[in-house]
């Protein structure tokens, strides 16, 4: 997540980090005789290693929805509508994805809104939120690949996350007041 205040919230990366125990886990457990006492507490051990990604993926999810909402400085938070199951369906971007749990943090997010009395404005996915100069030039041959460009008529240098959370809350501010 990147904050209109320049803030990135990086990914802690929770699956990455235990899948090599995942794997050796799993491993193990396919390998014992079924119907065994060895089988059914080795399965216990896997399903306790997937408990704890979950656990810790929820507690960084919660954490972070919870200070997004409390340190917002305005009444309203602004997040852009993201495509998640269709970018899930990327073979090299799936389990990134998947491992931070989007859809998760933004229901949350939402929720926490609410309870706390907050807007919350979701702005439209094909809105040119990282293209858009503050200048108004929007830079149509930008690709996923490049993170920070430069504004061909103010010669601004953007980084692209950054300039894309700004536009969202002016999109967002500027949809709410219509």
């Amino acid at each position: 997540a990147t904050l209109s205040t320049g803030e990135k919230i990086a990914n802690p990366r929770f699956l990455k980090k235990g899948l090599k125990r995942l794997r050796r886990l799993s491993r193990q457990h396919s390998q014992k005789q079924k119907g065994s006492n060895n089988r059914a507490k080795s399965r216990l051990r896997l399903a306790r290693q997937h408990e704890k990604v979950r656990c810790q993926r929820a507690d960084f999810l919660h954490q972070t929805s919870t200070r997004i909402v409390r340190e917002n400085q305005t009444q309203t938070v602004c997040v852009e509508n993201l495509n998640v199951p269709g970018m899930l369906q990327n073979r090299k971007l799936s389990r990134a994805i998947a491992d931070v749990s989007w859809s998760t943090f933004l229901n949350m997010v939402k929720s926490k809104c609410q309870w706390a009395g907050k807007n919350y404005v979701e702005i439209g996915r094909f809105d040119p939120s990282s293209r858009l100069c503050t200048c108004g030039v929007i830079n149509r041959e930008l690709t996923l690949k490049y993170r920070v460009w430069t504004c061909g008529s103010c010669g601004t240098t953007h980084d692209r996350d950054v300039l894309a959370a700004n536009n969202i809350v002016r999109f967002a501010l500027t949809k709410q007041n219509l």
